[in-house]
């Protein structure tokens, strides 16, 4: 079972959408978390939350397949028996595309604007915790060519109802 329960497996939404909803089923699918307590309540779901944070840091298309390359990295040097809070899936996608953006462009996303975007539910040394541990667990292993993008989109094609021609300045 996932940690937010509310990714369905398919992705009939089209474009940005499918990006989205793919983004959020991989954060969530990377292993088993604790279920909603009080002290989680204020958190969206995963998708509104993935879209809202999307929207408002306008992230690129390729800055979220790169994060999906290394959200798809970490579920793989996991073990088995890895669990997690209810918000990691959430912590996930922001050091996904904060790592991807900061490996990818000189004038990335900042960790005090992405604690400022997260609406007060992490604060910028949660942040740079997240952004850490990302890191660690990935043993800094950032680098991704343009052959491993194209594999990604293509294994990826129908759940991500893709244009394989994204460029890098597009928003997702």
């Amino acid at each position: 079972m996932s940690c937010s329960a509310m990714h369905n497996g398919k992705s009939t939404l089209g474009g940005k959408e499918a990006l989205m909803s793919f983004t959020a089923g991989s954060c969530d699918s990377v292993l088993q978390c604790t279920q909603r307590s009080f002290k989680n309540a204020s958190l969206p779901n995963l998708l509104h939350f993935i879209k809202d944070i999307t929207i408002k840091s306008k992230v690129s298309k390729m800055t979220m397949v790169v994060g999906l390359i290394y959200v798809h990295r970490l579920k793989k040097t996991l073990p088995s028996t890895a669990r997690g809070d209810f918000d990691t899936p959430y912590r996930i996608f922001l050091s996904a595309i904060l790592v991807a953006s900061k490996y990818l462009s000189d004038h990335s996303l900042q960790n005090r604007n992405m604690a400022h975007i997260t609406g007060g539910l992490y604060t910028v040394k949660d942040v740079n915790t997240m952004e850490r541990s990302f890191l660690g667990l990935l043993k800094y292993n950032l680098w991704v060519d343009v052959e491993e993008v194209k594999m990604f989109l293509e294994k990826h094609r129908v759940e991500l109802d893709i244009d394989v021609e994204w460029s890098h300045d597009q928003d997702a």
